[in-house]
């Protein structure tokens, strides 16, 4: 899975997020605990992309092998800043840029996701969900802070792709204020935006006091321009998709059941929920059988 799957997911969780948020049904204790720890697992593997980053000086060549058990095998060893300028980017190459990518993108999810999981909470008066999620966020923007400094001028020796990921870097921020403006009636959105004052601009259109045909209108046209924001200008591959996969599905499981997602265009989201929904009645079989025989 993409990690722009992911973008247009929190998208879509952030469009139902009153039905999250006061669903009366618990949050799955396994959900909660795959999306920990696979996320877990994600940003160890970012962390040692960085760290190669900054001790191979750019030489990229010996990376994804040893950071990562579900990477392409780097085969080239030219320095990255040779790479692009000949329009020659090796398979491990791709996959690292990819790994830069997804530290970006994935962010909103981890913002967007925290926001929910926090605001589910306090509307159920416990401390469960939150913190894991809040975790999950602290340590995304270590990371975060830690790609920042390689995008500084000066660096370019390490990635002269800087340009474009700051340029991505600045549209997903956007897009995560955007995204938390339009929770503002469920979702104390300061401490997960980016700029606070720019989540207050973002609020209007999606106000409760709008009718709800218009919210609908600003949702639909939100989650068009959201999924059309992040199609193009991206590495192809996927740094992470077996944990970006496992991240999105603990996401789905914890949403409420009478939500579809055949509302989303992306066709790899519903193949979880296919999945999930797979899973759910393979289970009820199992119990009927093992019922059947022990009557």
């Amino acid at each position: 899975m993409h990690a722009r799957e992911l973008v247009r997911l929190a998208g879509w969780a952030a469009a139902n997020a009153q039905e999250l948020i006061q669903w009366d049904s618990l949050l799955p204790e396994p959900a909660l605990q795959q999306y920990w720890v696979v996320s877990k697992c994600r940003i160890q593997r970012w962390m040692e992309v960085l760290r190669r980053l900054q001790e191979d000086k750019g030489a990229l060549g010996r990376t994804s092998r040893e950071s990562s058990a579900g990477a392409e095998a780097c085969t080239h060893t030219q320095p990255i800043s040779s790479i692009r300028s000949r329009g020659q980017v090796g398979r491990g190459q791709r996959w690292i840029l990819a790994s830069l990518e997804e530290i970006l993108l994935s962010e909103l999810l981890s913002r967007l996701w925290a926001a929910l999981l926090v605001a589910y909470d306090q509307h159920h008066s416990v401390q469960k969900a939150g913190p894991l999620a809040q975790s999950i966020l602290r340590d995304h923007l270590e990371v975060r802070g830690r790609l920042l400094h390689l995008l500084l001028p000066g660096n370019e020796h390490l990635i002269p792709e800087a340009p474009r990921l700051n340029r991505l870097r600045s549209l997903v921020e956007r897009w995560t204020d955007l995204l938390l403006g339009a929770l503002a009636d469920f979702v104390q959105a300061a401490p997960f935006a980016i700029e606070p004052d720019r989540v207050q601009d973002f609020a209007g259109d999606f106000s409760l006091h709008r009718p709800p045909a218009q919210r609908r209108q600003a949702w639909q046209l939100a989650l068009r321009s959201l999924g059309k924001a992040f199609e193009t200008g991206l590495e192809p591959i996927s740094a992470n998709p077996d944990l970006n996969q496992a991240i999105a599905q603990a996401v789905l499981d914890c949403l409420p059941r009478e939500l579809s997602l055949w509302t989303l265009e992306d066709e790899s989201i519903w193949y979880l929920q296919v999945d999930h929904y797979t899973g759910q009645l393979e289970n009820l079989l199992g119990s009927l059988l093992a019922d059947t025989l022990h009557s």
